[in-house]
């Protein structure tokens, strides 16, 4: 599910994902790139994480800032599985722009 997005909200297909990457897909007119946007800084701040044998969870605030010094609050959870040749997975990715405060009063 695409961070910043709001007419089409879920990506079903490669195309559909590689859209709010990179954008240039018609079906997808909201998409502007974001893989392309030049962020100058991402900062994370996890609130917590959960260890379970091969498996972890993490869960908190990232902050995107871009080349003008702009910058964009992101609630994430993450999901990690330890292959068995050691090699770390991320199985799970979740990323929301955090509720308004008019949201939080209905």
């Amino acid at each position: 599910k695409p961070t910043k997005t709001s007419q089409i909200q879920f990506r079903n297909s490669f195309e559909g994902a590689l859209s709010y990457f990179i954008a240039g897909f018609e079906q997808f007119p909201e998409d502007r790139g974001f893989a392309l946007r030049p962020w100058k800084k991402i900062i994370f701040e996890n609130s917590g994480m959960i260890l379970d044998e091969n498996r972890a969870l993490a869960m908190g605030n990232y902050y995107f800032e871009d080349a003008d010094g702009n910058s964009i609050k992101v609630e994430y959870t993450f999901g990690y599985r330890l292959k068995e040749d050691g090699e770390l997975l991320i199985d799970l990715h979740h990323s929301s722009i955090p509720c308004c405060s008019q949201m939080e009063a209905a």
